[in-house]
């Protein structure tokens, strides 16, 4: 359970820092940068205890993929981007690749 939620938890810290990242100019560079700095501190962090249970290859596919997933829905959700056809099916080839890697 503990691998889960680093993964999760880096996965979620480092589409943060992109997402902070898209929205540079909405607080000072100072305190924007500080925010992108921590997100994805923490981000490393969780990959960092997550690398110490399992690994590398398992770890670096997970993480990237749930990335990609988290991205993909904040930026259509949040954000107001659509999403094509093509986008959502690679979200589900991107589903099974990591689920087939875990096995």
């Amino acid at each position: 359970m503990d691998l889960v939620l680093f993964i999760l938890g880096s996965a979620a810290f480092y589409a943060a820092t992109m997402i902070l990242m898209k929205h540079w100019n909405a607080l000072p560079p100072l305190a924007m940068g500080g925010l992108i700095a921590l997100a994805f501190a923490v981000g490393a962090w969780c990959e960092i205890e997550a690398l110490k249970i399992e690994r590398l290859s398992a770890i670096y596919i997970a993480i990237l993929g749930v990335e990609c997933l988290i991205i993909s829905a904040a930026s259509f959700m949040f954000l107001g981007e659509s999403v094509s056809s093509r986008e959502v099916a690679g979200g589900v080839l991107i589903v099974a690749g990591v689920a087939l890697a875990a096995v």
